[in-house]
């Protein structure tokens, strides 16, 4: 008799994944332009209790802190958490600690307001992870998301696909076609349970000043993970493959960068 699967561990997983990106994290160009507008579009109130869900190196944790709010930051890595401790010392309005947006450690109705910037299309059961956010929030509370839409970046992230395929190795980029559109992200607060459903897509302006920036942006993030596996002079050959493939494009260029923010309220 065949033997069952062995079960995966989306969680660790996950963990293990940004664990190995988490030092670079904050050289993500389009990662930290996301979420300065997120962050933006987020309106707290000075005491208000807000848990920020996939909070990785604490940017937007901290800059909520920063107007008053009480803000814990969670994240599944602790290589992350372990930076965004970093940064917020001498900040007591933010604390920090390693936790899964899907099975959090808090009572019912502990915050006021929930937040996730690009965080909720990496959790397994994207619907589960929102009600386990309504679950912490108090009635009345809100929370608040983003997304990317269609088309992120342009040509570029295919480009290196196809370079990464020429090698034979399997390209690492976010899911982010799991909340492609409006109406998927509404759909997603209706089904968890939230009201007061709103959701607005912004294509906000990226300009990358050379081929060197978008390296830059590979190199640091998921989308340059394989590359961590290869020998150093299999690494330089991709590298100097794909910067001259880039040099035929012109620059600098300006990308599409649209970013999904929405938001609902727990019924109280």
């Amino acid at each position: 008799m065949a033997s069952d699967p062995p079960v995966r561990n989306f969680s660790l997983e996950n963990a293990a994944v940004f664990g190995r990106v988490a030092g670079t994290y904050d050289q993500l160009g389009f990662l930290s332009l996301a979420a300065r507008f997120f962050t933006r579009q987020v309106v707290v109130r000075p005491g208000e209790r807000v848990l920020d869900v996939g909070t990785g190196t604490g940017v937007v944790a901290l800059a909520l802190a920063r107007t008053g709010a009480r803000v814990t930051g969670v994240d599944i890595a602790p290589e992350m958490i372990a930076l965004a401790r970093h940064k917020a010392r001498g900040l007591a309005e933010a604390d920090f600690q390693v936790a899964d947006g899907t099975a959090l450690p808090f009572e019912d109705g502990r915050f006021d307001v929930v937040v996730c910037a690009a965080g909720v299309f990496f959790m397994p059961d994207m619907g589960a992870a929102l009600q386990e956010w309504r679950r912490v929030l108090k009635p009345g509370g809100r929370t608040v998301f983003s997304s990317f839409g269609r088309g992120l970046m342009g040509a570029l992230p295919g480009l290196w696909r196809e370079e990464l395929s020429t090698e034979g190795v399997k390209p690492g980029s976010p899911p982010l076609g799991r909340i492609p559109t409006l109406d998927a992200a509404r759909e997603l607060l209706e089904q968890a349970g939230f009201g007061q459903v709103q959701v607005d897509l912004t294509e906000v302006p990226y300009v990358l000043g050379s081929v060197q920036e978008r390296w830059a942006d590979i190199a640091a993030g998921l989308e340059g993970l394989p590359l961590r596996d290869l020998t150093l002079q299999r690494r330089a050959e991709v590298e100097a493959r794909h910067l001259e493939r880039l040099r035929t494009l012109p620059w600098p260029m300006q990308v599409p960068l649209p970013v999904i923010v929405a938001s609902g309220v727990k019924p109280g």
